[in-house]
């Protein structure tokens, strides 16, 4: 039943313009490309996925409470050299820097959570100064690379089963799990309803509060998660690695077609929209296009799919 209900949610009509961009996307590099279709690449692709996708689950869930955290990156970050400095290249130290950071994250959302929900401070404001401290605490600990992980640690982003990475496998089964959890549980519902109209789902008896606050801790748990994968792939913690993702992530949930309203959208379109960055990214690696060039084409992909979402919206109001 939750495939049909994924395969039936990647085909509503909601993600419609983000897949009309990826068909286009891959029709062109395939075109365009001989290496595009090359295992190694494809696996590359579907690995540089990994990191931006994970974060992007939470993010999804925040967005669809009518939320937005801006802190995720800043927690990659954190994550990233509080982990490697823990490990210091020891395997014994893999679980309780994995226990460790998996708390922050946790710790960090609960913040977000509590700050939005109880002192009712607009969420912007909160994560946006949650990102600066995270960010400063990540550079006071070390200004440059340093740390290591254990060896058997970065094997998690590395090791392969035949083209297909296990990182890879592993994020579709978390995948599943969060499509699961919004498409068949009572907080999966009081999301969806608590985004469409908060106060129409306080009158219902849901605790809006504590609705929100798990989507904050869900969202730090994400980040956190993807800290780790990003660690184990450089190997070494980096004070500023989570730079970006918090704006990529906002950026995916909405060409996947979630509302940054709320009560819209849902983790299906999220992928679609990781999966655009991603080819997109390769794309233009794959013809030599500079980096100032590629925040261009990228803001135009952005600007263009919201804007066929909001049309279609717009006819369907009319």
């Amino acid at each position: 039943m939750s495939l049909f209900k994924f395969l039936r949610e990647v085909s509503a009509k909601r993600t419609t313009p983000a897949w009309i961009i990826l068909m286009i996307l891959v029709v062109f590099v395939i075109a365009t490309s001989p290496f595009f279709l090359q295992a190694d690449n494809i696996g590359n692709v579907l690995r540089q996925s990994v990191a931006l996708g994970i974060v992007s689950i939470g993010q999804t869930y925040v967005i669809l409470i009518a939320g937005i955290d801006l802190s995720v990156g800043s927690t990659i970050s954190l994550v990233s050299v509080l982990s490697t400095g823990m490990m210091a290249g020891r395997t014994e130290m893999i679980l309780p820097a994995v226990a460790m950071s998996l708390v922050l994250g946790l710790v960090i959302g609960l913040i977000n959570g509590l700050i939005v929900t109880k002192l009712k401070v607009p969420d912007f404001l909160v994560t946006l100064g949650m990102m600066f401290m995270i960010g400063g605490a990540a550079l006071a600990y070390t200004p440059k690379p340093a740390g290591l992980v254990a060896k058997p640690f970065a094997t998690i982003a590395r090791a392969s089963w035949g083209p297909l990475p296990f990182s890879v496998i592993g994020f579709a089964l978390l995948v599943v799990v969060a499509i699961l959890i919004l498409n068949k549980t009572t907080l999966g519902r009081y999301i969806y309803a608590v985004g469409g109209d908060a106060e129409v789902a306080r009158l219902s008896g849901i605790q809006v509060g504590q609705t929100k606050l798990l989507a904050y801790l869900i969202c730090g748990f994400t980040s956190a998660l993807t800290g780790l994968f990003v660690a184990s792939r450089t190997t070494i913690g980096d004070p500023t690695v989570g730079s970006g993702f918090e704006l990529a992530s906002i950026a995916a949930v909405v060409i996947g077609g979630t509302s940054l309203f709320g009560g819209r959208g849902g983790l299906s379109g999220t992928i679609v929209g990781v999966l655009i960055m991603s080819v997109l990214a390769n794309v233009l690696n794959l013809h030599s296009v500079g980096g100032y060039t590629q925040l261009m084409i990228r803001g135009i992909i952005i600007i263009l799919v919201v804007s066929l979402y909001e049309r279609k919206r717009a006819l369907v109001v009319g």
